[in-house]
């Protein structure tokens, strides 16, 4: 029996019973969730039909403003402690946006396959439940870390996200792996299925413990413990680790069947792929909010490579299938209400590798659209939905104005800024600008090797990430390898320390743009310098950002602006404050000098010009 003793620091406080209505619990403020509970129908999560069969939706208003958020069989209602399979507790999760009254009218139906049709169904007790409850604003510190603090991460038409409440514009600089994160020993129903070789660093169960960050978990964190004594403090201790990095983003799978890992899936059993495992997925809640809570977004790759068509060649309903639906209605349902959360159709997507395997059969252009429209319609927060590809199979130029599609989560090896700057491009002349990440440089071989094996980090600062920041790039993942060395591979990594150094010249970058440049403001214009290895970035008549990426000096090309131009320096390896050179200020020419750097030349350096 699994025991919760702290649930996310504060999380839920309040139980609101309403006459005849459902049990409102959370903190009742904008952006915190607040989760209703309905008396319905017994289920069991052992019967298909409890998920195929039933359909919860619940509408919330508050003037014109309304969102209709899909529900989701719930067991006991606390299944994450009790690690109940079975009940009569219908949820939905809601994460209001205004302060003030909001009402709710819930309808639950029944019918064969009503979960993934538009049928009306045949009414369940709780149909049209309803009630009301007044949110106040957030009491969060607005400087807080925590997206509660600054409302859902949104896409507005640009090319970075901006947070509703805030205002703020999100740049991202995070993990990449181990994209089986959830393959953790803490979690329920949570095995390997031993199709791969085993490593070493994993232990017996070949799943994840991360021993190393048990010393980052802090009383009052998350903890739970089953009946085995596998308890959270090295998952919870591993985000907390991620987030005083500066990290704030994590790139993570929930679903690696028959793919690399084999050893993540929503459900009890992965060859059934309609029966959901429900304390497993509480206890994934749990983690994700805590993620969220400190200030880290969710990139979920819905597939892997190798699984990418397993829901319509083993299941059947080509090109898209029941199952797959279903799969997509309850992540919705469960996770949807996070509010820095992107959805991403799947990694390496579009190519069939050389095993031939049916599941890893690449999805077609037809597909990836169908299946970006349905999330897109089921999500009431219209959060972005993107797509990871391999770099030798090229799918983005068919989504190119696809308006349910929000971008590439790009693999690459090379050719960094340039490519960065292809999809900008094509996206912007097709009209609907895309969010262009940089999700698996260097390769997928080796990936960002281990601190040991690369001290200086000259190569992936340089080239991956101030080359996709300068590019206008919209963040960065920083993936661990296939062929690393086996304790800290991709898959196998149970400590993060191994990487601080690029960890710490990654905040270096995102303290530069969030500090002291108007990014979502900028874009590329590296033929303002003549410098092949040198790139621009650049709002013009205002300010301007050059990256000497082998150091030295160099001239901006600053034709037709008038004016004199502060210029300042910034270590990119060292961060800190902003720096003299030997230039204080110039008036703008057509070749604007900018002077030499403050020390060392021969290093890479980030030139701050601003319009005085």
């Amino acid at each position: 029996m699994k025991t919760l003793t702290h649930l996310l620091s504060a999380s839920i406080l309040l139980a609101v019973p309403f006459a005849n209505a459902a049990v409102v619990d959370g903190e009742l403020q904008t952006w915190h969730t607040i989760i209703l509970t309905f008396d319905g129908p017994e289920a069991n999560e052992n019967d298909p039909s409890t998920f195929l069969d039933h359909r919860l939706t619940v509408t919330f208003s508050h003037g014109e403003t309304k969102y209709v958020v899909p529900g989701y069989f719930a067991a006991d209602g606390n299944a994450a402690i009790s690690h109940a399979v079975s009940g009569n507790k219908w949820q939905a999760r809601f994460t209001p946006n205004r302060s003030g009254k909001w009402t709710y009218q819930a309808e639950l139906v029944s019918g064969e396959d009503i979960a993934i049709s538009q049928a009306e169904g045949v009414p369940a007790p709780l149909s049209n439940a309803s009630g009301t409850f007044t949110i106040n604003p957030s009491e969060l510190s607005s400087s807080a870390t925590d997206f509660r603090a600054k409302g859902r991460l949104n896409y507005v038409g640009a090319h970075y996200q901006q947070f509703e409440g805030s205002a703020e514009y999100f740049l991202k600089v995070g993990l990449g792996s181990p994209e089986n994160m959830l393959a953790f020993d803490g979690f329920d129903g949570t095995y390997d299925d031993a199709k791969n070789p085993e490593f070493p660093s994993l232990g017996e169960d070949q799943l994840h413990h991360y021993g190393p960050h048990r010393q980052d978990w802090s009383q009052g964190d998350p903890h739970w413990t089953d009946e085995d004594g596998h308890d959270s403090k090295g998952l919870i201790g591993l985000i907390n680790y991620t987030a005083a990095q500066g990290l704030n983003s994590a790139y993570l799978m929930p679903l690696t069947y028959e793919g690399d890992g084999c050893d993540v899936w929503p459900w009890i059993d992965p060859t059934q792929r309609t029966t959901f495992d429900i304390s497993k997925l509480e206890q994934w809640e749990i983690a994700f909010s805590h993620m969220q809570q400190n200030g880290i977004h969710i990139l979920m790759l819905l597939t892997e490579t190798e699984n990418e068509n397993l829901f319509e060649l083993r299941d059947g309903g080509a090109p898209f299938a029941d199952t797959r639906k279903l799969y997509y209605r309850e992540m919705i349902a469960r996770f949807g209400h996070h509010l820095a959360l992107t959805w991403d159709l799947g990694e390496e997507n579009g190519w069939t590798d050389e095993k031939g395997k049916d599941a890893g059969l690449g999805n077609t252009h037809e597909q990836r659209k169908a299946f970006s429209s349905f999330i897109r319609q089921l999500d009431p927060y219209n959060h972005p939905i993107k797509v990871h590809e391999i770099s030798i199979v090229e799918i983005y130029p068919q989504l190119a104005g696809y308006p349910d599609f929000d971008g590439p989560t790009l693999q690459r090896h090379e050719h960094y800024n340039k490519d960065i700057l292809d999809h900008l491009k094509m996206s912007r002349d097709a009209g609907h600008p895309w969010l262009v990440s940089m999700d698996e440089p260097l390769g997928w071989e080796y990936g960002l090797r281990p601190d040991a094996d690369d001290p200086t980090r000259d190569h992936a600062r340089k080239d991956v990430l101030w080359g996709t920041l300068m590019a206008g790039g919209s963040g960065v993942s920083w993936y661990f390898g296939w062929q690393n060395n086996a304790p800290t591979s991709d898959l196998s990594s149970e400590d993060l320390r191994v990487r601080e150094t690029m960890w710490k010249q990654s905040k270096v970058a995102h303290d530069f743009f969030s500090q002291y440049v108007p990014f979502h403001r900028m874009r590329s214009a590296n033929d303002l310098v003549e410098g092949e290895d040198d790139y621009v970035f650049a709002q013009p008549r205002q300010t301007y950002v050059v990256y000497l990426k082998n150091g030295g000096t160099a001239s901006l090309n600053l034709a037709n602006v008038e004016g004199i131009f502060d210029i300042r320096w910034y270590d990119p390896i060292k961060g800190g404050p902003l720096q003299l050179g030997s230039i204080a200020f110039a008036d703008a020419s057509t070749t604007t000098p900018l002077g030499t750097p403050p020390h060392s030349p021969e290093q890479d350096w980030a030139i701050l010009i601003t319009a005085r």
